[in-house]
This record gives structure tokens, sequence and C-alpha cells, in this order.
């Protein structure tokens, strides 16, 4: 009869003769001079968009209005934040039946979804939405002259990765690159700039927390701005549009994943004197979705993976890959002028 470990898992190893007994993470340890093994991505379920998850708005003549986020949870089940005019969110849960939500809130809400149409009873209020697609007000929006362009948008036409350090990802069809194969760099290098870009997410309802739909922009190759899929979550410094781990955006402007969204950032690379001390940080505006979310944050210092780096005048900017097939397109810049 096996006996079972409960505190931790046992490796015996037959060394000379003699049984030696190592922990797995004793094991796991990298001997001397050796890098530790990068630890795997966490597995994430892809399912099918049923056409249930995304905004929902109410209609001109509805007399009670409100606007409500519906997010895949997983396993056909759907989480709703219903906003009422002037009121207090308030949150549903339900799951997939033939194409049919029934809902239910802690409050005693009650509601379903069918047919791209949400109904919610909220006490003695009812609420009639719509689900709506929505678009960001600068979506494909050209280039101007003199902007260095990084991945031009030819719908129909693969892109070229030219400008890109290794030109690994892989192209698509609809103009744009998916994430594969490792981080990609820019080959030039960037001070102050002007940054449009456009990104769309996975739909990966079973993810949670960063393991949904994770990528990021590294400014300077050291500060990243987070890519997620937080869409109908109240915004945190490791969300969405956040400076990684630093500042969390000022108000969630996501759209659920499988739309595009588009990136409009402002950035000042630090300041050095002579002598190459530090005398000011970087600084960040992000507009999301023609949203400003971050609005002239002061960055502290290199973000995440990048922490140990120093500090430059000058770097490449980077596009993260953490194993989600997240795609990007339209990528432009302007240097600025100091």
């Amino acid at each position: 009869m096996l006996q079972r470990f409960t505190a931790v898992m046992l490796v015996g190893l037959l060394v000379s003769g003699t049984c030696v007994w190592l922990t797995a993470a004793e094991k796991a340890a990298p001997k001397a001079g050796e890098k530790a093994p990068k630890a795997p991505a966490p597995k994430v379920t892809e399912e099918p968009d049923e056409g249930i998850q995304g905004l929902y708005f109410s209609q001109a003549a509805a007399p009670a209005k409100a606007e409500a986020k519906v997010v895949g949870q997983g396993g056909g089940a759907y989480k709703v934040i219903l906003t009422p005019a002037g009121g207090t969110a308030v949150e549903l849960t339900g799951k997939s039946e033939g194409g049919k939500v029934a809902l239910t809130g802690t409050g005693g809400e009650s509601g379903t979804i069918a047919d791209k149409k949400l109904s919610v009873s909220v006490g003695d209020k009812k609420y009639e939405l719509a689900y709506t697609t929505v678009k960001p007000p600068n979506l494909g929006e050209k280039p101007p002259a003199g902007a260095i362009v990084l991945l031009a948008l030819e719908e129909g036409k693969k892109p070229s990765l030219d400008a890109w350090d290794p030109p690994s990802w892989t192209v698509l069809d609809d103009g744009s690159m998916q994430v594969s194969k490792g981080d990609i760099r820019t080959k030039q290098e960037f001070g102050d700039i002007k940054l449009h870009l456009e990104f769309r997410l996975p739909y990966e309802p079973a993810g949670r927390g960063q393991g949904r739909g994770n990528s990021g922009v590294y400014l300077m190759d050291r500060y990243e701005i987070q890519i997620l899929d937080s869409f109908g979550l109240e915004p945190k410094n490791n969300d969405c549009a956040a400076v990684y781990t630093q500042v969390a955006p000022k108000v969630n402007a996501c759209l659920p994943p499988g739309a595009w969204q588009t990136y409009d950032i402002t950035f000042h690379a630090p300041r050095f004197d002579a002598d190459g001390k530090k005398t000011k940080d970087a600084v960040v505006t992000v507009v999301q979705n023609g949203v400003t979310v971050q609005d002239q944050t002061v960055i502290k210092g290199p973000t995440g993976s990048a922490k140990s780096k120093p500090e430059v005048k000058k770097a490449p900017f980077h596009l993260q890959d953490h194993q989600h097939k997240v795609q990007y397109r339209n990528i432009w810049l302007v240097e600025l002028k100091d």
C-alpha cells in the first residue's frame, strides 16, 4: 500500500547504493552557475464565443436607462454587471442553456439574456438592453506625415516584420501579427514618443487574473503598460492599461475580447544630468479606446520582468509574449522634440 505524503512530495534518488530523499523544490533548484528553469505558463481553455459576452445598452425609448457588461466565466457561465443611470451597479450570474441565460442576483435581482437582448428586474424597475458593438473613435487611424511605421495596416495583406527583432511572430491575412515564439523588439531605439497601436485579445473565459489575454507594451524595454482581458473588472495596478504593478488605470475602458482596441500613448523618457544621475522620472499618458486612463502618470522605475534593468535615455520598446494569442496591428509612432 502506497503511503500518501501530504506536506511535501519526496523524490527518491539512488546514489552509491544510498537512498537520498529530496523535496520537489530541492530537485528543481538549479546547480551553481545554472539559470533557474522558466515556469510553464498556466493552461487556459479557449471556448467558442456564443455571442453572449459583450456590452449592452438601453435603447432610446426605454423608460429605465442602464448599461451592462456581460462577462464569460467559462463552462457556459456568465456574470452581468448592470449599472443603472445615476445608480449603483448590481451583479447577476447565470449559465447558458440552449443559448439562453437565466440570471439571479444576491439582492433578489433576476433577468435573462436571449437573442442579443438583456432583461433585468431590480426591485420595481425593469431594464431592457440590447447587445451593442462599440468601436474606438480612432480605430484604423492613419499615421501622420513623418511618422515611423512599425507595422503597417493593409487589410487583406500580411504585414512586414522588418522593423522588429526577431521577426518571429505570426503574420495574418487581416493585416495583423499574432504573439508567437517570444518577445519582439523594435530595431530602433526611442526616447520621447507618441505611439499608436491596436490590439485584439482572445476569448479565454476559463482564464482568471493574469491568465486571460495577457501581453504588454514595454516602453523603452523597461516600463510595461499592461495588456490584459480586464473587461468588466474594477481596475487594479496589474490590469489592462495599468503601469504594471505601479499605477492602476483611472477607469476601466476595456472592450470585450474579440474586439479591436486602441492605445494612444504619449511617453516622456527619464532625464539625466551630465553625470548620468536621474533628475526626472519617466511620465506617460495612455488613452485607451478614446478614454484617458493614465494622465501624466509618473513611472517610478522599471516594472515587472524589467525591474533590474538600469534606466537609460533611449531604448527599443518591446511587445510581450505571455503565451496568449494576442494580436496587434497598425503600430506607428511620432518622435517628440524636447
